[in-house]
């Protein structure tokens, strides 16, 4: 009886893992390759979009090739990401129009300022969960928007697409085709509404970002289209199921019972608590998301 396999993507802040499970969820094998951290005299923080979307194909190809598995023993992929690093790239020709900017970049600290001076940070906060910082994706995406040549007038057209690492990685894999991320994901890009659970237009207006920008929001175990690894593996496998890596590990580590908690610690370290299937707004600082939401279920 032939084996199926299913492949683990783990894109992280220093690389890209490869991991590959066998069908009772046993880990049999990991491959690893390290990005780029391009970090200029200010200290912002960048990576290279396309070096990761090469490691990615990469790390599966030498998990498939060390392991001597057959290629078409693979069943599908799921995909976990660092979170809030944020990118745009062309709609139509998939060129990034700047670097990637991580999460640790503190860069939109002057936009995040100018926000709350015109009275906004309980309306974010109110509406996301998460309080005004520039560590979440939205001022990042901002800066951008303001910064970098060109990008605001095709943001206005709608001829961008702003997103996590999770997006730019389906949009690459499927061949342009998928341009979605899932819910915790999209919880914690600060534009993203908890209780409407969809993509909140005054805060996008607020940051400057045209909603038509963003991606189709879905299902953290829904299937996100389609790869074969440009030409790879001998017929396409679905990508299925998306989660943040933080999100990920807190129901790898089985937290998915509400009150559990899990530490977790990796080039930042986080606590999250499971609160239930209702969001809990903090009065302290602390920052709500959504876990995840699987069969329609969040």
């Amino acid at each position: 009886m032939n084996k199926t396999y299913v492949i683990g993507i783990d894109q992280s802040t220093q690389g890209t893992k490869a991991l590959l499970f066998d069908e009772e969820g046993r880990l049999l094998a990991r491959e690893d390759l390290p990005h780029r951290q391009i970090v200029n005299e200010r200290g912002w923080v960048e990576h290279d979009p396309e070096e990761i979307y090469q490691n990615t194909i990469a790390v599966v190809k030498n998990l498939i090739e060390h392991q001597a598995v057959s290629k078409s023993s693979i069943a599908g992929i799921g995909i976990s990401n660092q979170r809030e690093t944020a990118l745009a790239w062309e709609r139509e020709s998939g060129i990034p129009i700047y670097n990637a900017i991580v999460w640790q970049c503190a860069r939109g600290e002057d936009i995040c300022k100018e926000i709350k001076a015109e009275g906004y940070d309980n309306i974010i906060r109110e509406h996301t969960g998460l309080p005004l910082s520039p560590y979440f994706s939205a001022a990042k995406l901002s800066w951008i928007m303001r910064r970098v040549a060109g990008a605001q007038d095709k943001n206005r057209l709608g001829k961008l697409c702003c997103g996590t690492m999770d997006s730019w990685l389906i949009y690459r894999l499927t061949g342009k085709k998928e341009f979605k991320t899932d819910y915790s994901n999209a919880s914690r890009t600060q534009l993203f509404n908890l209780t409407t659970l969809s993509w909140d237009a005054k805060l996008c207006q607020i940051f400057g970002i045209n909603p038509d920008c963003l991606a189709r929001v879905c299902d953290s175990d829904a299937k996100y289209g389609m790869t074969d690894l440009e030409g790879y593996l001998p017929e396409a496998v679905p990508i299925h199921g998306v989660l943040g890596d933080s999100h990920g590990a807190l129901f790898g580590q089985g937290c998915i019972h509400k009150g559990m908690i899990k530490t977790t610690y990796g080039t930042g370290s986080s606590v999250m608590m499971n609160v239930g299937e209702k969001p809990v707004f903090s009065s302290h600082g602390a920052a709500s998301s959504l876990a995840w939401c699987m069969g329609g279920k969040v």
